[in-house]
């Protein structure tokens, strides 16, 4: 077969051309560290690259996000702290204001306190964070969450939708809670129900030792213990009309058992007093705090408002009981979700340092075979440069 003159300078050109081009490409991975250059090198390779590096800068939001998380989160404890310390004095002003032997000008001293305290509650709702935003607004970041009114009860104005921040794939978080939840949302009572004393009452009972016997047995109605002698009462359901107990005994601090619950009513009561059992609702720390309040303003003309002024403080020590197990309660909400955080984080990094090995070994160069394959190529290019030009010199031309 006879080849062209032309042709055998091509051929020999094309491969020199190849040679210098390969000779580029590891000279190129030397200096870079990099196999990868452009997608043509490897498109396989490429566009797993691609693909990892997509998730290698989610895995990085889902940290940031999960920082913010947790950052917002303990904003929140720290304020739910700072509320804790601040119910418990209140607690311990209203154990102070039950001293049979303080004045009512003594308890209206403890009660300025008390209102000092309620100040320092809003002023924890409406806690902001570093960014500005308020803490216990809900979604409504931007909106003051709790204020006054003209008539001095504490309303809230954010809303109950907490926002979720992505923190793996397929995982969100809520970043703290609404304050509604914290603030607003706290069953009053023993958490089941509640007792209260009629304020037209003429005797000195009151009602004490509530106890929830059977939640199995316990119907939420409304249930009236009414006395129709000094010694003798009635239970009536007053959501049903019915009398469940008809004309007991009364015996001081005997419990009076019905609808799964147990009470008991001490003092002296009068025919006619009533006292009531109705179920729990939900009553906001600030309320609580303001019924302690009007408790110790209030000035007792007879004993049986003085019996009411006593009850009314044991129920509101043991709303403030109520609202101390709640924020306990969500505190520990919080410390579990920053470990789950704390835990998702460490998932992450491990997830982040296999992708980025993987990646590594798509897109990196091995130095040392990069090196060998350069000598390599030097030697053969060396070598096809020299036949080359040998190539040329077979032109017949040169015999001419």
């Amino acid at each position: 077969m006879r080849t062209s003159t032309p042709l055998q300078f091509n051929r020999s050109l094309n491969g020199v051309l190849d040679l210098q081009r390969k000779i580029q490409q590891y000279q190129l991975q030397i200096a870079t560290g990099k196999r990868l250059s452009t997608a043509a090198d490897d498109p396989v390779a490429a566009a797993q690259t691609l693909n990892i590096g997509e998730r290698l800068g989610a895995i990085e939001q889902f940290t940031r996000n999960a920082n913010l998380a947790d950052l917002r989160l303990s904003d929140q404890e720290t304020a739910m702290s700072s509320a804790t310390n601040l119910l418990q004095r209140t607690r311990e002003l209203i154990l102070k204001s039950k001293n049979a032997g303080l004045s009512s000008e003594d308890r209206r001293f403890i009660a300025a306190e008390i209102r000092q305290r309620l100040d320092e509650l809003v002023q924890i709702g409406n806690t902001r964070n570093a960014s500005g935003e308020y803490l216990f607004g809900g979604t409504a970041v931007d909106t003051v969450p709790f204020t006054i009114n003209a008539s001095g009860a504490v309303v809230f104005n954010g809303n109950e939708n907490v926002r979720r921040l992505s923190i793996a794939e397929g995982r969100s978080l809520a970043e703290g809670f609404s304050g509604a939840e914290v603030f607003m949302g706290v069953r009053n009572g023993n958490g089941s129900f509640v007792m209260d004393v009629t304020s037209t009452n003429t005797g000195t009972g009151r009602l004490t030792n509530d106890t929830l016997l059977s939640a199995g047995a316990y119907v939420p109605h409304d249930f009236r213990i009414q006395f129709t002698a000094a010694d003798t009462f009635d239970v009536i359901d007053d959501s049903t009309g019915a009398t469940v107990l008809l004309a007991q005994p009364y015996t001081a601090g005997n419990a009076i058992t019905f609808n799964g619950l147990s009470v008991a009513v001490k003092g002296e009561p009068a025919a006619g007093d009533s006292f009531t059992v109705a179920p729990s609702g939900n009553q906001s720390l600030f309320a609580t705090v303001l019924n302690a309040i009007s408790a110790m303003e209030m000035t007792p003309s007879s004993p049986a408002l003085a019996t009411l002024q006593s009850f009314d403080l044991d129920r509101a020590l043991s709303d403030i009981d109520q609202g101390l197990s709640r924020l306990t309660a969500l505190r520990a909400s919080v410390g579990a979700r920053q470990n789950t955080i704390e835990s998702q984080i460490s998932t992450n990094e491990d997830l982040k340092m296999q992708l980025k090995t993987v990646k590594s070994h798509l897109e990196d160069a091995d130095p040392i075979e990069a090196i060998s394959e350069l000598a390599r190529q030097s030697q053969a290019l060396e070598a096809a440069q020299q036949a080359f030009v040998r190539v040329q010199s077979l032109s017949l031309f040169n015999y001419l």
